[in-house]
């Protein structure tokens, strides 16, 4: 194996990857593999409960951080390339321009790509906005418990303390990887504590701490933290991203993920600017970036938002939160003398400890495990959402609007509106609250239900955000892209209707066409004046 592409330790293994094929490994990565926290990711699945929908959506984390891994060894080599082409883009990353230098650049990109997502939650992120919901408003979900809201209090401190972050499994992933660090330093392999830490300064620049004096003897600078942060998230296709969609669209059985990955890294330019050292994409690289791009929006409207996902969301969601609120009734048997309360496992530090330890682990069978029981030990509505998950479908959300493209097609039926436009109409009703209850009540009174019993719950989703950075550039000139985006742009809402009540759901079940016909045609009317007004 070539020494640059396997960063600063000798060749060890290879992983056979069903999308990259041969991943190499060395020493060192081997010996994190073994750890608690590489372990954990073998039991998270990537896409969560997706496989109740895509039978074979069955692979974990860890598959996807081994690719992310291979691809950020791939694209360090790039840069290692260019840095031997112009001696300010050495200068800028390295402190010498060497070859040692040059396999630690590399050795922290495949660190960071092995490490980025070490911190997932059980189902990945399925279950992240109810982890962040428990631990920031507790009483809004509905825990009432005065020593678990005081844990819970204590654990928002922590996620407070991290610095802002966009999804509550960064401040995991920080916390993972601190004590990485710390078993590191008892790995054996000199300074791997270190480069786990500028791991860390990569997944979050300023988060580790380090300054240039002290990576002198690495050869490395922070700054070059900073570009293996941009090629892992920020850049115009960024790294982590090209796994995930490949390797997704594989396992979901899909079509639509189709990228040819190595011709659009190897179209990719490294550059200094004003700004540093970033990644470019010249014209040549604009047809396989605009695939990226394609197999983007369509993985998102046929996999990601896919309305039966976000209802085993909804259901999950709904399940883990009572799990938490009747914990003290359910009695787990797996932590008894591990942790005090639910709240240890939602604290970031805690919980860092306690995998650390190889104690538990938090991981999809050990939660499945805690809704096997509330099926058996929960309340009436703890069993109820055990039961949808487990057993049976129909106690699952029900859609009200499945495809936001239905619905736009419904309004527009001959008139000249334009698609994005009816979009954002539709996205200002189901945002405006008073307009929406409105809807919700009038459809629940023409179907006959009492609207305490039944709950209808907004479920916004964008594909698109904001066009920033290189990609705008590439935006602007590429006609293909453009359209892309516009379409991509119209928000995506999802709606669904359930009652906590088992009995009544079933009801709402059963006339579930009805009440999805009373509902569309409210949310039509209402869009249609607005369009003519």
């Amino acid at each position: 194996m070539r020494r640059e592409l396997l960063g600063l330790w000798r060749f060890r293994a290879v992983v056979q990857d069903s999308v990259h094929g041969i991943i190499p490994v060395n020493e060192a990565e081997y010996w994190l593999l073994q750890t608690s926290f590489l372990r954990r990711l073998h039991e998270v699945r990537q896409l969560g409960l997706s496989y109740l929908v895509f039978p074979s959506a069955t692979h974990s984390r860890l598959e996807h951080s081994l690719g992310v891994m291979h691809l950020a060894s791939r694209m360090a080599y790039r840069v290692v390339e260019a840095s031997r082409r112009s001696s300010k883009i050495c200068s800028a990353l390295f402190h010498a321009c060497n070859d040692d230098a040059y396999s630690a650049f590399i050795q922290v990109a495949r660190l960071t790509g092995l490490l980025h997502d070490v911190g997932h939650p059980p189902f990945s992120h399925m279950l992240e906005d109810s982890v962040e919901d428990l631990i920031l408003s507790p009483r809004d979900r509905g825990v009432e418990d005065e020593a678990i809201l005081r844990g819970l209090e204590e654990a928002r401190r922590v996620v407070v303390e991290s610095g802002g972050f966009g999804k509550i499994h960064e401040v995991y992933t920080l916390h993972f990887i601190e004590r990485l660090s710390e078993l590191s330093e008892g790995s054996g392999y000199d300074e791997l504590d270190i480069l786990v830490r500028l791991a860390l300064e990569s997944v979050k620049p300023g988060s580790s701490g380090l300054k240039d004096g002290d990576l002198e003897d690495l050869g490395v600078r922070v700054e070059a933290c900073r570009l293996v942060n941009y090629m892992l998230s920020g850049s115009v296709v960024d790294i982590d991203r090209l796994d995930y969609l490949v390797r997704d669209a594989k396992y979901t059985g899909v079509v639509y993920g189709y990228i040819d990955i190595d011709r659009v890294l190897e179209g990719l330019d490294v550059v200094e600017g004003e700004g540093g050292v970033t990644i470019i994409a010249p014209p040549k690289a604009y047809q396989p970036i605009e695939d990226v791009f394609d197999a983007r929006f369509k993985m998102y409207k046929t996999v990601y938002y896919h309305h039966k996902l976000s209802s085993l969301q909804l259901a999950l969601d709904m399940a883990f939160t009572r799990i938490v609120g009747e914990w003290w009734s359910l009695q787990p048997g797996i932590y008894n003398g591990v942790i005090e309360g639910p709240w240890e496992l939602l604290n970031p530090r805690r919980l860092s400890e306690i995998v650390k330890d190889a104690r538990i682990y938090f991981d999809d069978p050990e939660v499945m495990s805690l809704i096997k029981t509330m099926r058996i030990k929960g309340s009436k509505k703890g069993v109820r959402w055990a039961k949808a998950l487990l057993e049976y479908r129909p106690l699952l959300p029900i859609s009200l609007v499945k495809r936001m493209d239905e619905l736009v097609s419904e309004i527009i039926k001959g008139e000249e509106w334009r698609g994005e436009h009816v979009g954002k109409v539709l996205d200002n009703i189901v945002h405006d609250d008073e307009t929406f209850k409105g809807i919700v009540e009038r459809s629940l009174k023409t179907w006959g239900a009492d609207k305490q019993e039944v709950k209808v719950e907004r479920v916004p989703r964008k594909i698109v955000r904001d066009v920033t950075g290189a990609l705008r550039e590439v935006v602007e000139r590429s006609v293909y892209l453009r359209t892309l985006i516009e379409a991509a742009s119209i928000p995506v809402t999802l709606i669904y209707a359930y009652s906590e009540d088992e009995e009544t759901h079933m009801k709402l079940y059963k006339e579930r066409d009805k009440i999805r016909k009373l509902f569309t045609q409210e949310l039509v009317k209402e869009a249609v004046e607005r369009l003519k007004s």
